[in-house]
């Protein structure tokens, strides 16, 4: 079994923390780092970002309806983010729901980044018919990685990520249930087939409720020998 991969989530205010973020995470050895220019109230320069690290590097720009703080234009959101390619980011996470995601999406990949094509539900956990419906979307958008987080209100919820999970292994595959019944999901999900999990890199800047840190995922995995 390959080793659980873990993104860093970067939610700094300014390039400056964002860099120093970024050289602080990489202490603590994530596999992947996740920059969230919704938090961010000037991006600056963005090959400065790409400098500070060579691990694969994640741009996101979230909008409000999906949980971020991004309130401006779209043009310019989406702007960010191809800026961000042309920087030499690895992937971008693209809203299932954005307006003309084909196309954006064809855009990112013609600047050579990957595509994460995502869905996030804070209501509830969908049911696995309709999971496997949100991954047929994303993969029909283009994605080369589907992600999809709902809202767990129970242990079963997070049951499900793990089995819709385990049933799609040749599928590049985030999914997890998001609050405090679904951290057993944020824990187990790479370990039944999940690309990768995320964590902050210190308590207090999560940005998704029962995100755990960088050093709990390490402490766990290494309890379980993973």
């Amino acid at each position: 079994m390959d080793k659980p991969r873990i993104c860093a989530v970067i939610t700094s205010s300014d390039l400056e923390r964002v860099v120093e973020a970024i050289n602080k995470a990489l202490v603590q050895v994530p596999d992947l780092i996740e920059v969230r220019f919704d938090y961010m109230e000037n991006p600056g320069c963005l090959t400065r970002i790409r400098e500070a690290t060579v691990l694969p590097l994640i741009a996101t720009n979230r909008l409000r309806e999906q949980g971020g703080l991004w309130n401006g234009k779209e043009t310019d959101r989406i702007q960010v983010l191809l800026s961000a390619c042309d920087a030499g980011f690895d992937y971008v996470d693209l809203e299932l729901s954005t307006y003309s995601v084909v196309e954006v999406g064809e855009s990112v990949k013609a600047l050579g980044a990957g595509l994460i094509v995502s869905h996030h539900d804070f209501e509830n956990t969908p049911g696995i018919q309709a999971l496997r419906s949100i991954m047929r979307e994303e993969l029909g958008a283009g994605a080369n990685v589907c992600k999809i987080v709902g809202t767990a209100r129970d242990r079963n919820d997070s049951l499900t990520y793990l089995r819709f999970l385990h049933e799609n292994p040749g599928i590049d595959l985030v999914s997890f249930g998001m609050g405090a019944a679904g951290v057993m999901s944020r824990i187990f999900s790479p370990i039944f087939g999940g690309a990768y999990t995320y964590a902050s890199i210190n308590m207090g800047e999560e940005s998704a409720p029962g995100q755990l840190t960088i050093s709990d995922l390490r402490t766990i995995y290494k309890i379980l020998r993973v």
